[in-house]
């Protein structure tokens, strides 16, 4: 089975591919909602609370992470119950996820432009407050660029986030077919 992590930035729709791909017989988890995988990290790695207005100074002195020993469970647990599924999707973003890419068989990013981060940041059925409190939102618009270059550059394909979901699934699928493919017959 490919392990297959979905990532991107904030609002590049994740959370909402991994809906939609657990709707449709695809074993999909979005990592941001699991309990105890995800934190905010200060500069000495240790836990830090949301704040309900976090500013600039803040954002740049923290991280978004993922626990290791919490993902490598939750792979575990989500291999076993995906079965003889080809993939197991994973959707989501920590900052510590390139030195965690060893446990993935496959990493793709979807890409959004800002016009689509900036609306999907302001929909009130999003579920993150990341993006919707303080000057998360400015920051993540600002870096934007950056951020999509970054995750490309050690991803293995890209898939255009701003396709309606049910393009964008198949998209994917299609690329993760087209990976094991190569790999299968290099």
């Amino acid at each position: 089975m490919m392990i297959v992590l979905v990532t991107g930035v904030s609002a590049a729709g994740k959370s909402t591919l991994a809906r939609h791909l657990a709707a449709h017989g695809q074993p999909a988890v979005s990592l941001d909602g699991h309990p105890g995988l995800c934190d905010w990290v200060g500069e000495h790695g240790a836990p830090v609370p949301w704040p309900t207005d976090p500013d600039r100074a803040w954002l740049a002195r923290h991280r978004w992470v993922w626990h290791a020993d919490v993902l490598d469970r939750l792979i575990a647990a989500a291999v076993a119950e995906a079965g003889e599924a080809a993939a197991l999707f994973l959707c989501g973003r920590a900052d510590n996820a390139y030195e965690l890419r060893d446990r993935f068989g496959a990493v793709v990013v979807l890409t959004i432009d800002r016009a689509v981060a900036a609306r999907r940041l302001g929909a009130p059925e999003r579920g993150n407050p990341f993006g919707r409190t303080g000057d998360s939102r400015a920051a993540i618009l600002d870096g934007l660029d950056a951020d999509q270059r970054a995750l490309t550059g050690w991803a293995d394909t890209v898939v255009d986030g701003r396709l309606p979901v049910a393009e964008a699934a198949d998209e994917l699928l299609t690329a993760v077919a087209m990976l094991a493919l190569r790999r299968a017959f290099p």
